[in-house]
């Protein structure tokens, strides 16, 4: 392990941010990593197994198996729900701390133990660091390892050298394939976190720059379940207070439950719970008062409720419509029984990532 310098810092691409009309920033774009969101892998991981994308606060996962510049296309073919809405790129690893976010984001996806060998694809993650100067050389016997590592002759997919990595023993190593004539160049991270130079088409799963506000867990609970698990995570039951939040939970749900959705429209699929519920009298009855989970308000004057008459608060003999579900279908809002099981979102902190707006 070493350290050249500290920073913060992802640059996407240069360092100005404009905004068009929409409110969405364009490519030249930065955003700040702040401290890491101190997740429970084990217990995210068991509501995540059969998820095949899968985040924490700063990074994504995509659990497809792709070479190198695949994965490094499909990155940049996101485009991140963030305030800054720039585009994905893979992901960047400045700082020992996100070195340990992304073995966070492994064990989420794939459980906190080792999955058969050691070399077993599920135990790696391409990152988007490549070797671009003598990477068609072959070291001289003797001279492999981190003792002979040359930070100038690599870079990051923002262009940026790298300033502080973990290679495993003897690495990085610039093999040569006898078959293909090509030199490890790409980097790949292993679950105990540590670096390896690999050919760049092998397949295993990839990880994205992230940055957003929202998980999406594909899970079915009940509401109260929802804001359990939210917490137990390290989280909390999303809050939605403006449109802006509301587009930003849908790009989250597409990322990370795909685009379609069930044919039925109160298929429970197509709905994610989110933390905002009708305040109730001490007889149990709606007073038409909607807040956050946690006591705080509901900011947004006018949310998007499905339909003119919602909410509508039906009463059945388990209680009163009083929860806020959203739909994967057209972003409304629907007030639904606690006792439906339903995907739901969590909220990372507001000081997980901020933007760097000059």
């Amino acid at each position: 392990m070493y350290l050249l310098s500290l920073t913060l810092i992802l640059t996407i691409s240069g360092s100005v941010l404009t905004q068009d009309e929409e409110g969405v920033y364009g490519e030249d774009a930065s955003f700040i990593l702040n401290q890491p969101v101190a997740l429970n892998a084990r217990k995210m991981s068991q509501a995540l197994k059969d998820q095949t994308v899968v985040a924490t606060c700063r990074y994504l996962l995509f659990k497809t198996m792709l070479d190198w510049h695949d994965a490094k296309d499909a990155c940049e073919n996101i485009t991140l729900p963030m305030t800054l809405r720039v585009k994905g790129s893979m992901a960047t690893v400045k700082t020992e701390d996100e070195n340990k976010d992304i073995v966070t984001l492994m064990k989420v996806g794939y459980g906190v133990k080792q999955v058969g060998k050691k070399y077993d694809r599920r135990n790696w993650v391409w990152l988007g660091l490549e070797k671009v100067i003598n990477n068609d050389v072959k070291p001289v016997k003797g001279q492999r390892g981190e003792k002979y590592f040359v930070p100038a002759e690599w870079r990051w997919v923002d262009g940026s050298e790298p300033v502080w990595w973990n290679w495993q023993k003897k690495m990085p190593d610039g093999e040569q394939d006898r078959k293909t004539k090509l030199f490890q160049d790409k980097v790949s991270l292993s679950k105990k976190g540590q670096w390896d130079d690999s050919l760049q088409y092998k397949t295993m799963p990839y990880a994205c720059n992230y940055c957003g506000k929202y998980i999406v867990i594909n899970h079915h609970v009940k509401w109260e379940r929802a804001r359990k698990l939210c917490e137990d995570y390290g989280l909390t039951l999303a809050k939605i207070n403006s449109k802006e939040d509301n587009n930003e939970l849908d790009m989250a749900a597409k990322l990370m439950m795909g685009e379609q959705t069930e044919h039925k429209r109160f298929n429970n699929s197509n709905w994610i719970w989110i933390g905002t519920r009708e305040v109730m009298d001490e007889n149990g009855i709606g007073t038409g008062v909607w807040e956050h989970h946690d006591g705080t308000p509901l900011l947004w004057d006018t949310p998007p409720w499905d339909f003119k008459r919602q909410p509508d608060n039906w009463v059945r003999r388990r209680g009163e419509q009083q929860a806020v579900a959203f739909s994967r279908i057209n972003k409304k809002w629907d007030d639904s029984f606690l006792y439906k099981e339903r995907p739901f979102a969590c909220m990372c902190p507001e000081e997980a990532c901020s933007t760097n707006i000059y």
